[in-house]
């Protein structure tokens, strides 16, 4: 499978292209499909910017069997992004990685909403509940056009599987920048 490993920036603060790799992302790099380039729900390119990176500087990837602190963590590096290739490890130690999930389209694009959602519940402009999260989650994928044929059980399980992920990272700009991406020690 074709996979990416895309890079959102914060849209209030965009990188100059000489500072990309050390900007401040709005989250995590993850791993995504390709991106939708035709029809209502496109992705659209702004700029590319090839940079040569190492496997050593490519992300750790968290991986769980719950999303419970007290289940069984895991971590992938170097670009192993096989879970057998998993390190295990401990909640503490990987909770600020992203997972090893693969985004489609509009995955991408509710993380993008409930990180812009969790920044403003950190600085007390709204304060939302897991329940509201979902409502808003909800929407979301429902205003995706790929997303008008599917029921709406269908896309609350969907929900149940990428927002509690989702809530239980941490900002990004709150992690340290050394822990960024790595693993603690």
């Amino acid at each position: 499978m074709d996979l990416n490993l895309f890079s959102v920036y914060d849209c209030f603060s965009p990188p100059e292209p000489a500072k990309v790799k050390n900007h401040n992302l709005l989250f995590g790099r993850v791993l995504a499909e390709e991106p939708t380039k035709r029809g209502k729900d496109k992705i659209v390119k702004l700029e590319q910017t090839d940079l040569q990176i190492k496997k050593t500087e490519l992300p750790h990837l968290n991986y769980s069997n719950s999303e419970e602190p007290t289940g069984n963590w895991f971590f992938v590096q170097d670009g192993n992004y096989y879970i057998f290739s998993a390190i295990r490890s401990t909640y503490e130690k990987v909770k600020h990685l992203e997972g090893i999930s693969v985004y489609a389209d509009m995955t991408l694009r509710l993380r993008i909403v409930i990180e812009l959602l969790k920044r403003n519940v950190r600085d007390e402009k709204v304060s939302l509940t897991d329940a509201q999260f979902k409502e808003i989650a909800f929407k979301v994928f429902k205003a995706e056009p790929s997303a008008k044929k599917v029921n709406d059980s269908e896309i609350l399980q969907g929900i149940d599987n990428w927002l509690p992920s989702m809530l239980m990272t941490p900002l990004f700009e709150e992690i340290p920048e050394n822990y960024r991406e790595q693993v603690r020690p």
